[in-house]
């Protein structure tokens, strides 16, 4: 009876070692500041790898803060947007810079300047400008005023991408130059070939806004209240567009990419040429094999322009409860270790120049030998893409690609779609500014 009163003392006071060990513990947790951060995630994204990775290593080298990742593989922006409605958005998460300014009118996030102003190692004037204008609003005019955010690695999105066998086969040179649009259709059509399911064709551009530019044109005043796609310079943009995909038949039809994608179609040898961003590098050096491509860079018309959609960046809640730790893990992301590796990795550009033209990136000998020069010196004739406060992005895209799709099924004229297109962009502007 002894020896079990014995063994049930011993076995008590274990666990109450146990109990106090486990308290000690939760003491210790409840020490830390918990700072969450969301953002959309896939596991197989280098991108995505590298930023996973770096926030550990923040905490490693900030044992006091614990950062809590809410990485969402689907669903995010309607998931963010359920979080902020309901009072408990992330204390810092990432976005598509055209809705700063939206969340910028709603109060959600917070204004950056005060603590830029102190911060040792974030500083405005070492960052491509083109990077930072989205994130920039007073509450009338976006690119000034205070600042809401960083983008992080970007690219100018319409470097001209091109499939070195068809040109072969075509007996062309290789582009080494901005072509012009004239010289961009002629190598198009002689560079497309083939009838039916093996037809090759010679372009593809997904983007009449770039060509507005290009031609000397605006989509929006500078103020962001009038939609300009009726202009004499838009139109022609439009019209250019129209006639590659539906008079010279040099570009896929509007049947033929509900069946393949851009990317697949260049994968399997049925496209020519393209314009994207140095983002689609990494992914043709994993993905394509039966051919060799290059990069050469973007089209001009009376102008040389090429353009920026993103960067998609961090944002601050202006409800955390932690700003300060909040804002220690932003200044980690945006000019510590994490841009440093998205650079090594040859991801996209680093928004920091000092990066971007260091060996990291630059003259890096493990990326792609002469793409990084390539997109370097685009990035002089890189702007950011259209955007108005007063109505989504999505909104008013959704309105031109609708009557766009139109004149490529030959139910109206190109310059139809364009003036029809300012017409109802503007009535959505009255209404939101009237509101």
């Amino acid at each position: 009876m002894r020896k079990i009163i014995s063994s049930i003392c011993i076995l008590l006071l274990a666990a109450s070692f146990m109990m106090l060990s486990g308290c000690g513990n939760k003491t210790e947790d409840a020490d830390k500041v918990v700072i969450s951060i969301a953002c959309t995630y896939s596991p197989t994204d280098t991108g995505c790898k590298i930023i996973n990775k770096s926030i550990d290593d923040f905490m490693k080298i900030n044992p006091s803060i614990q950062v809590k990742k809410m990485w969402f593989t689907k669903d995010y922006y309607p998931k963010l947007a359920t979080m902020i409605a309901g009072g408990t958005p992330p204390d810092i998460f990432r976005v598509s810079p055209d809705m700063v300014p939206i969340y910028i009118q709603k109060g959600v996030v917070m204004a950056l300047d005060s603590f830029i102003t102190k911060s040792n190692t974030v500083k405005l004037d070492g960052f491509y400008p083109q990077v930072l204008y989205k994130y920039m609003f007073d509450g009338k005019v976006i690119g000034k005023g205070k600042i809401y955010g960083f983008g992080t690695d970007w690219s100018p999105d319409y470097a001209l991408f091109y499939n070195k066998d068809i040109f072969d086969k075509a007996g062309l040179p290789y582009p080494d130059r901005s072509l012009s649009w004239k010289e961009f259709r002629d190598a198009s059509l002689k560079l497309t070939s083939r009838q039916g399911k093996k037809r090759v064709f010679g372009s593809l551009i997904n983007n009449v806004f770039l060509l507005i530019y290009q031609n000397g044109g605006r989509v929006f005043s500078k103020d962001g209240k009038k939609c300009l796609l009726d202009s004499p310079e838009a139109i022609a943009a439009f019209q250019y567009l129209v006639d590659l995909r539906v008079k010279d038949k040099v570009m896929p039809s509007y049947a033929d990419m509900q069946e393949a994608s851009q990317l697949e179609l260049f994968q399997t040898g049925r496209l020519a040429m393209f314009l994207s961003g140095r983002y689609y590098v990494p992914i043709l050096r994993d993905t394509v094999s039966g051919f060799r491509w290059g990069v050469a860079p973007g089209l001009h018309s009376k102008e040389r322009v090429n353009m920026v959609t993103g960067p998609c960046g961090w944002v601050m809640s202006k409800r955390t409860k932690h700003p300060e730790a909040a804002w220690k893990l932003m200044e980690h992301l945006v000019v510590g270790d994490c841009e440093k590796e998205l650079a090594k990795a040859g991801y996209n550009i680093p928004v920091i120049k000092k990066i971007a033209e260091s060996e990291l990136f630059l003259t890096n000998p493990m990326h792609l030998s002469g793409v990084n020069k390539t997109f370097m010196e685009e990035v002089r004739y890189t702007v950011p893409s259209p955007l108005t406060p007063y109505l989504a992005t999505d909104r008013w895209q959704s309105v031109v690609k609708d009557e766009l799709d139109l004149a490529y099924l030959g139910k109206q004229s190109a310059g139809t779609a364009a003036v029809k297109a300012a017409k109802m962009i503007n009535q959505l502007l009255s209404d939101a500014m009237s509101q």
